[in-house]
């Protein structure tokens, strides 16, 4: 058998529902990569070795049974830690939140449990899904597998960093300014981030009430929507297995204006989006140029309402337990509250006709084509406080509007590390966009899979 982190989640799901492999088996031979690679990686702040076989073995019991094993069955799965998991440690990479052990599941979670999936353990993030990566946290930052010293993206820069590594098959991300699609891109792996209300987010830190997502992590198109399958509570949905693929029929909407980024979008991500723009056209599909405003029409406003956000969710507790947080997260969390209420009512009128803008567009097309980011990884000590405010960047649109976006690797950059896009589509398109990502990437001439240095 195929070793088991490079087995697709069907494949090993149906391994372990035709007891070919045992789900015992299978947690512990991650468990044993966890052990062996994690100490560079930093990549979990809690591995549940014993829950995790305990769930285990009960699921190979069911079986042995002749119970259904769920479409995820056996296969191992990381949570963000901001995200509930009973017994298991929530900290929120905190140490405002050391001690905090919720006693049920997240939705989300426990979808996952009844699919058959196993908890493996928490996943290192940004403190509270928005101070990071910092280095005065109860957990070192989480490492970039491709290498150790680049940013693996954020916040949810654990879940990038356990899928892409082979600690897990698939990661509980969550979404508020592009959290899943940035270590998605930085990672060289596929991470979606739902249209809202489409996955449930009780059980979650909130950071940004209007705008928090939470999604799927994975290797591959199609792991990653059967775990969005499980999450969302829906079928799932997969199209007839084409011997050519082809985007024969399919439309692809461009800026008319590159999204007005100019230089600020480098080298390796303009390469990406030509690539894939030519690639498109040159099996089937049909280039639509759309008159959308600059990006930067998008991220005022965003940027906006979620900096007035968090400071109305945390700047309150902030100053009344200073010391309780990392620098990076106390500067970010109280800088909104120098919005005036103008800012924010203003902010959120053109927020609302952005998205009925972006719904007029969409209305043309199966998807926009999007960069999924302005640039690959760069150091991990050298990434800006603010970052986020000082450019445009592309990901917070679709959390503005509340469009799902689909983020896959696509391109390469500089010193063998990943590139990527994303694509934004109509509300309720998320499989459409799975179809559209799924042919990228069976026709992507230089595929960058997986780190080869945890995949020998």
């Amino acid at each position: 058998m195929t070793a088991l982190e490079r087995l697709s989640v069907s494949k090993l799901a149906s391994a372990v529902s035709r007891r070919e492999v045992s789900a015992v088996e299978v947690t512990a031979h991650f468990l044993d990569r966890i052990e062996r690679f994690d100490g560079e990686l930093s990549g979990y702040v809690h591995v549940a070795r014993d829950a995790a076989l305990a769930e285990a073995k009960s699921l190979d019991g069911r079986i042995a049974a002749g119970k259904p094993a769920g479409p995820l069955a056996g296969v191992p799965v990381s949570v963000k830690d901001i995200v509930d998991v009973a017994g298991m440690p929530n900290t929120g990479a905190s140490h405002s939140r050391l001690g905090r052990k919720p006693g049920s599941d997240a939705p989300v979670v426990r979808r996952l449990r009844e699919a058959g999936a196993i908890i493996i353990g928490k996943a290192n993030c940004h403190e509270l899904a928005f101070g990071g990566p910092s280095f005065d946290l109860p957990f070192p930052p989480a490492r970039n597998p491709w290498n150790i010293d680049m940013f693996p993206g954020g916040s949810s820069s654990g879940s990038g960093v356990t899928v892409a590594a082979g600690l897990c098959k698939g990661s509980v991300a969550t979404d508020t300014a592009g959290s899943i699609r940035l270590p998605s891109t930085m990672c060289g792996m596929v991470g979606l981030k739902p249209g809202f209300g489409a996955v449930p987010v009780e059980g979650v830190d909130t950071l940004a009430r209007s705008m928090d997502h939470c999604g799927p992590i994975a290797a591959r198109v199609e792991d990653c929507r059967a775990f969005y399958a499980a999450m969302s509570g829906t079928p799932l949905m997969r199209p007839p297995y084409a011997e050519e693929p082809s985007f024969a029929g399919m439309r692809l909407g461009v800026s008319s204006c590159g999204w007005g980024l100019g230089q600020k979008l480098k080298p390796e991500m303009t390469a990406a989006m030509r690539d894939a723009v030519e690639l498109f056209s040159s099996n089937g599909g049909t280039i639509v140029e759309l008159d959308l405003p600059p990006l930067e029409t998008f991220h005022a406003p965003g940027s906006i309402v979620m900096m007035a956000e968090v400071a109305a969710e945390y700047g309150s507790e902030v100053r009344g337990n200073f010391s309780s947080f990392g620098e990076m997260f106390r500067g970010r969390a109280l800088v909104g509250e120098c919005l005036g209420a103008t800012d924010l009512v203003a902010a959120q009128k053109l927020r609302s006709l952005l998205r009925q803008r972006l719904d007029k567009e969409l209305a043309t097309v199966d998807a926009i084509l999007m960069p999924g980011a302005l640039a690959s990884a760069g150091p991990l000590r050298a990434v800006d406080k603010f970052y986020f405010l000082e450019e445009p960047i592309p990901n917070i649109l679709a959390n503005l509007t509340g469009h799902p976006s689909l983020a896959f690797p696509f391109g390469k950059a500089a010193g063998s590390m990943p590139a990527g896009l994303q694509i934004v589509g109509a509300r309720g398109s998320e499989h459409r966009l799975f179809d559209m990502a799924a042919v990228f990437e069976r026709l992507d001439p230089e595929p960058m899979r997986l780190p080869p240095r945890f995949f020998a």
